[in-house]
């Protein structure tokens, strides 16, 4: 996560900079090139090294192989695989942020509809899915504004790094991730042709030819690599890269995959909206069968603080009645589940 922030609000902005201050010197040095030349490849790595681990990670695999998995077994693959996800990123961060340069010199408002246009078609689909908020347990405002913010930078991450693993379906989800790669390459190009055609900067004024050479050249390392990596990778995971998977059905798959109680405890913890989505058809079932026995056992998942989180309506009844009249399963006098109205006291509950 430190590394990500550090991307997005340091590696790229100045990667940019100095793309622009190449772009408009009178006297282009060499150690101007490999400066950024150097920023992209660090930016190329850490986004590599990221995916890499991520996805090599005995316990991220044994809790979801659905998703990490894709980096072979085996020795030579593995590697190649390693060094195409570095080529591959590498030539995504320059033709994105060469792009960006290009645009900001000619005209500033050019760069915002770019970034803008591919930004809000993102917020669009999310919120048409409604797959809006982030996963994380936020509450009220802080909800909205952490997902606005969380989903900002996962975007730009994903824009200008190509970072693999936000194709994650609680992050930026397959489909736009692949849709988000093919606007920038197609916005590299476009941004050479307004630049040739557009821009009037004198003698500082780089040759059309030669913005065609480099974005070229960057565009067929950039493909080569993918196609190596698609090549290489585990089958059944390619369909992660382009997949239409919320992370509402994300989340319901995993539930329904998990067979222990303590797993399904953590997962309804950490992703709180299973509840409202589809929680009646398949954790109203688990809770209320089960909800005597954890009283009985006394798990070590089972705890004032897991109960807290549960809705009035996963309880069974007798037990919701049991905890307003002792105000829960805690020694603090002022946490009081508000769970029974003083109707349902009286003259008891119906039965489902």
């Amino acid at each position: 996560f430190c590394k990500g922030i550090e991307v997005v609000f340091e590696a790229i902005p100045s990667s940019v900079v100095q793309i622009f201050a190449l772009i408009l010197a009178e006297e282009r040095k060499l150690g101007a090139l490999l400066s950024i030349l150097v920023s992209a490849a660090t930016i190329a790595f850490t986004s590599t090294m990221i995916n890499y681990d991520w996805d090599t990670s005995p316990e991220k695999r044994g809790k979801d192989n659905s998703f990490y998995g894709f980096v072979p077994d085996k020795s030579l693959p593995r590697a190649i695989c390693f060094m195409s996800m570095m080529a591959l990123s590498f030539s995504h961060v320059l033709l994105l942020t060469f792009s960006c340069a290009i645009l900001a010199t000619m005209r500033t408002s050019w760069l915002l509809y770019f970034l803008g246009v591919d930004m809000g078609l993102f917020f669009l689909y999310k919120i048409a899915r409604r797959d809006f908020f982030y996963w994380a347990n936020f509450r009220g405002i802080v909800r909205l504004v952490g997902s606005l913010l969380l989903r900002f930078c996962t975007k730009i991450l994903v824009n200008f790094t190509m970072l693999i693993q936000m194709r994650h379906p609680q992050e930026v989800g397959g489909l736009p991730f692949l849709i988000s790669i093919l606007y920038s390459v197609v916005g590299s190009f476009g941004s050479v042709h307004l630049y040739a055609n557009h821009y009037d900067g004198g003698n500082s004024k780089i040759d059309e030819n030669t913005l065609y050479l480099v974005v070229g050249s960057l565009f067929a390392m950039w493909f080569i690599s993918i196609l190596t990596f698609a090549s290489v990778i585990k089958r059944k995971y390619l369909h992660t890269f382009y997949d239409t998977v919320t992370a509402s059905t994300y989340n319901r798959d995993w539930y329904l995959r998990l067979r222990e109680d303590q797993d399904k405890s953590h997962l309804l913890l950490k992703h709180p909206d299973i509840y409202s989505r589809w929680g009646d058809q398949h954790v109203m079932p688990w809770t209320l069968n089960n909800w005597e026995r954890w009283e009985e056992e006394k798990p070590i998942w089972f705890t004032d603080s897991w109960i807290e989180h549960v809705p009035n309506e996963y309880i069974p009844y007798d037990w919701r009645v049991k905890y307003k009249k002792t105000k829960g399963r805690v020694d603090n006098p002022k946490k009081r589940r508000g769970s029974v109205g003083v109707t349902e006291l009286l003259v008891g509950e119906e039965e489902r």
